[in-house]
């Protein structure tokens, strides 16, 4: 591939983070938006359908499109990978359907889609299919070092979305269908760029359907994604029973509440997986030049820092889950106030899993990562079990599995590529458990600054909670190295 192609490190992760703080702040007026316009059933429908269909199709892509990333960013010049995985991607298409209709076969829809209206389905599962297939052109683009050209591109299509959506509140009706067919035709407009610039780049040509060879990339494929199938299908399996769990026995208002949840928590998480998929590119392409101490360096300057990010912006929403949820929806998604302060947590060693996670992928580890990934959901499994059904306590022990186990899962990864790059696991341990305590505290005291309006309050909130991190920033920076 042409070296114009290649583009700082530094200047990527700043276009992404540009890219994920506007969409970030999209999501904001998204969240203010959606949940008031469908009202609380839909929106636990929309939540439980978006996340069924989603661990179906990471149930398909077993990491096959990590092993497309992880390839093509050590070796560019393998087009025919591409076509390859279109192919995969048709198929994954295809098999999702063949299998929903199999559902209503043998009359599994009660069970499988317990509350859920027909005339969602399959809207649900062309959103969830068309959500995932847009992170395999993202892939494709950070591969080849394309991400500033697709971030931009990404920055449009999420602002013409948001106007678009609030042109249809404003002025028309916005239902459940409506939601998923207008997310889907702005979707579909993104992939239509992105192929854009992938055939002004050479990179979408005739090539890539040409040289494909079916046997051999399929082997190829197999061998990457074969230890993490097992950890593939039982993810999917514990995913699928605890999101039914929570649909079945605390029902779609329950759903819609953790869902909000999740989003409002998301949020905290674009400031940081703007460098994710960067680094797991810098550690595919170290791996492939055999420099595993370009790995621990990078792993050691860069994890550390987003996960203070991630925190920052994680625990101050911790004291302020009520008054962003006043500013953001209505009296109605009030109950939900614990869920927000629970999962508040999750976005916080999301970051620690997502890049500890990809470095296993990068590194052709997959065995290991298959271990670990069993152990963090069977622990999950057990602890949804008890707290959802025997204890019933719906969104709130949801909210307390996801944390918890994600917590332990993500730990026992680290322990495992620490030794791996011969990092000190004791003091990556410490750092996490400090961070979050210096954040929960700060978050705490500004929380007293209290107004009569729930906005001004959450606002000034966010001043003083600036400035305490500020002057600690400064005196560590000043004092602590």
């Amino acid at each position: 591939m042409s070296s114009k192609r290649e583009s700082s490190l530094k200047s990527r992760y700043i276009i992404k983070l540009i890219s994920n703080i506007l969409n970030g702040l999209i999501n904001v007026v998204l969240v203010a938006v959606v949940p008031k316009a469908l009202g609380t059933v839909a929106y636990g429908e929309f939540s439980y359908l978006y996340q069924l269909f989603g661990k179906l199709f990471g149930f398909f892509d077993a990491g096959s499109s990590m092993a497309l990333f992880t390839k093509l960013s050590s070796k560019p010049d393998r087009l025919n990978l591409i076509g390859y995985y279109f192919i995969i991607s048709t198929s994954i298409l295809l098999l999702s359907i063949i299998l929903t209709e199999l559902i209503y076969l043998f009359n599994l829809e009660d069970i499988a889609f317990p509350e859920i209206g027909e005339e969602y389905i399959y809207w649900g599962l062309l959103f969830g299919f068309f959500t995932w297939f847009i992170q395999i052109f993202i892939k494709i683009g950070d591969s080849y070092a394309l991400t500033i050209s697709v971030e931009v591109v990404k920055i449009g299509y999420k602002t013409i979305s948001m106007i678009g959506l609030l042109l249809i509140v404003e002025y028309l009706y916005l239902d459940l269908v409506g939601y998923f067919l207008f997310n889907i035709a702005t979707m579909v407009i993104f992939i239509l760029a992105t192929s854009y610039i992938f055939m002004r780049e050479s990179i979408f040509t005739t090539k890539i359907f040409r040289e494909i060879n079916l046997k051999e990339t399929s082997k190829e494929f197999l061998q990457y994604i074969s230890p993490l199938f097992v950890i593939s299908t039982v993810g999917v399996l514990i995913g699928f029973f605890q999101i039914w769990l929570l649909q079945k026995y605390g029902g779609s208002e329950e759903s819609g509440f953790y869902g909000l949840a999740y989003q409002i928590a998301a949020m905290s998480f674009f400031f940081t997986s703007a460098m994710t998929q960067i680094i797991t590119r810098e550690f595919s392409k170290s791996f492939g030049e055999g420099d595993r101490e370009k790995i621990r360096e990078l792993f050691l300057k860069y994890v550390p820092m987003l996960y203070a990010i991630a925190s920052f912006f994680s625990m101050f929403l911790l004291f302020q889950a009520e008054s962003v949820l006043m500013v953001f929806t209505d009296e109605r998604f009030l109950e939900a106030t614990a869920v927000v302060m629970i999962m508040s947590f999750y976005p916080v060693h999301q970051t620690y899993g997502q890049i500890s996670g990809s470095l296993f992928m990068a590194t052709d580890r997959t065995k290991e990562y298959r271990n670990t990934g069993l152990i963090s959901q069977s622990i999950s499994l057990v602890i949804s079990i008890f707290l959802v059904y025997i204890f019933d306590m719906g969104a709130v022990g949801f909210a307390i599995t996801m944390v918890v186990a994600q917590l332990i899962g993500v730990n026992i990864q680290l322990y495992y590529n620490s030794r791996y790059l011969s990092m000190n696991f004791l003091a990556l341990l410490s750092n996490q458990a400090y961070t979050v305590l210096f954040f929960i505290l700060a978050s705490y005291i500004s929380s007293m600054a209290i107004l009569e309006e729930a906005i001004y309050s959450f606002l000034l909130s966010g001043v003083v909670y600036t400035l305490i991190s500020g002057v600690a920033y400064f005196i560590w920076r000043r004092f602590g190295k």
